[in-house]
């Protein structure tokens, strides 16, 4: 199998790189700058593509690697070429997008998703991370199996999904990773504000944070939760609510407490309504 590559951006230049130590070859990269097909394809050992025709006529499978909003404009220009596009294999990276927006190709090829469940803000974490990953599969039965040997080259883990709710499933993804960041940049201020030495210790949380994703790994998230909600220490909470003096982070950790109260059996019934009285004020 011979796959090209529609944009060449941080994980379609990290999965060809990836492709190219695999038996299967990579074409080469067409993308909007220059700079990027031809890093792309420095990087892959493959071509670096100027024309639609170019790339489709030397790949059997073409994977679509660019921003979502750049996708229906992708499609439109690939069916001005019908009379090749036979039988080849269109494929999205996207996590959100509906599989319809591939619809005008299906007619002509075969078509799917296959979403890394990763992130990957760099080229270089997309090589280290993307072998580590699950990729959710959804297509026609040909895609579909082109792709589970596309993910298992790599030594990635595929799954094969059908008819979930799409932004439900990158909401989820979404606030495992991005917000997740989010969260830890806010316990980084508190910490600043505490007057702790960050600058000298700025690693000081990862341990925690590397034995609380360890505990879900092995035990899942409802024998994980540790801390005061857990214990119901209901002066510990008032004291952190007493202290926090940035808004926003109070906000979240408001939130995050009310989440937690409602996504967790508590040993404590009695104390909810005290706990929801603290973090609804």
């Amino acid at each position: 199998m011979k796959v090209g590559f529609i944009g060449a951006g941080k994980i379609g230049t990290g999965l060809g790189i990836l492709l190219s130590h695999s038996s299967i070859k990579v074409s080469g990269y067409l993308s909007r700058s220059v700079n990027s097909s031809l890093n792309a394809s420095s990087l892959t050992n493959s071509a670096a593509f100027s024309k639609y025709e170019d790339i489709i006529n030397a790949s059997d499978a073409i994977i679509i690697s660019t921003k979502d909003d750049c996708i229906k404009s992708i499609v439109e220009e690939i069916i001005k070429y019908k009379s090749i596009i036979n039988n080849k294999i269109f494929v999205l990276l996207s996590g959100s997008i509906s599989i319809d927006v591939l619809k005008p190709l299906k007619e002509y090829g075969h078509t799917m998703i296959m979403h890394p469940v990763q992130t990957c803000p760099s080229i270089e974490a997309a090589v280290s991370l993307l072998p580590e990953s699950y990729f959710t599969i959804e297509g026609d039965d040909i895609a579909v199996n082109a792709g589970i040997n596309i993910v298992k080259e790599i030594g990635a883990k595929p799954i094969v999904i059908d008819g979930i709710n799409k932004p439900l499933y990158h909401a989820a993804c979404v606030m495992a990773s991005n917000y997740l960041v989010t969260l830890i940049k806010a316990a980084d201020e508190l910490l600043k504000a505490s007057g702790f030495p960050f600058d000298k210790h700025p690693d000081l949380l990862l341990p925690l944070i590397n034995g609380t994703l360890k505990n879900i790994s092995e035990r899942g998230c409802d024998a994980s939760l540790s801390g005061p909600i857990a214990r119901c220490d209901i002066e510990t909470v008032k004291k952190h609510v007493e202290n926090i003096n940035d808004d926003e982070i109070l906000k979240l950790y408001k939130a995050m407490g009310n989440a937690t109260i409602k996504f967790f059996k508590n040993p404590c019934e009695k104390k909810i309504a005290e706990l929801e009285e603290i973090f609804n004020e």
